[in-house]
């Protein structure tokens, strides 16, 4: 480890045109972060200049480390805003698939029914506004969590429904009624945490209670 009092010797030499006894990319690196050398140098320009020595503008001053420094720093976080742009992107085109699905749930069975009952209209009406929220969370990600509520508890009774149906063995539960929420569900979380900046893999070690 290189001390200030080795930094500031050399920076005289420097000063004084005479050979470095410290390797100028070190005294360089150390000055650029170091805020009492960098006193310690400004001084010596100054005092340099104030005594008329000819070789004090002429005095190789510290390369500019600042673009390297950021370059080495904003590379990983290139990487992850890269990786977060394409992980919401996923998240919106399922959000986008989901709502075609709500809304092809919505109008066929009513088409094919040909004589639509109240009972499936309100279905299918509930099952478009799921479609339209959709949409809107796609476009707006920041609404997604109102719209996850609503669809989770529509993913939480047909699931209790479709339990109960199965121990009992009564009547036929649609496999639809719980794999639509449950898919819709999920595309929810993904686009939510993506727009949140949160990594899934990261996301997923901590629930794993394993941060490595």
């Amino acid at each position: 480890m290189v001390s200030h009092d080795e930094i500031q010797a050399a920076l005289s030499a420097r000063l004084d045109g005479e050979p470095l006894l410290v390797d100028a990319s070190v005294v360089d690196a150390h000055l650029a972060q170091c805020e009492e050398c960098q006193r310690f140098w400004e001084r010596s320009l100054a005092l340099g200049r104030s005594l008329g020595l000819a070789d004090v503008d002429a005095a190789v001053a510290p390369p500019d480390l600042s673009e390297v420094i950021l370059a080495g720093v904003s590379d990983p976080w290139r990487k992850l805003a890269q990786r977060r742009m394409v992980t919401l992107a996923i998240g919106r085109v399922a959000l986008m698939a989901m709502a075609l699905v709500w809304a092809a749930w919505a109008v066929l069975p009513v088409a094919a029914a040909g004589a639509p009952d109240p009972v499936s209209t309100s279905f299918a009406s509930v099952r478009f506004g799921v479609a339209l929220a959709l949409g809107l969370s796609a476009w707006r990600p920041s609404q997604v969590p109102g719209v996850l509520l609503v669809v989770g508890t529509m993913f939480t009774f047909t699931a209790g429904f479709a339990v109960r149906d199965a121990i009992l063995h009564i009547g036929e539960f649609s496999a639809g009624l719980v794999v639509v929420p449950l898919l819709t569900s999920l595309a929810l979380v993904w686009t939510w945490a993506a727009d949140r900046g949160i990594e899934v893999r990261r996301a997923w070690a901590l629930l794993n209670a394993n941060p490595q």
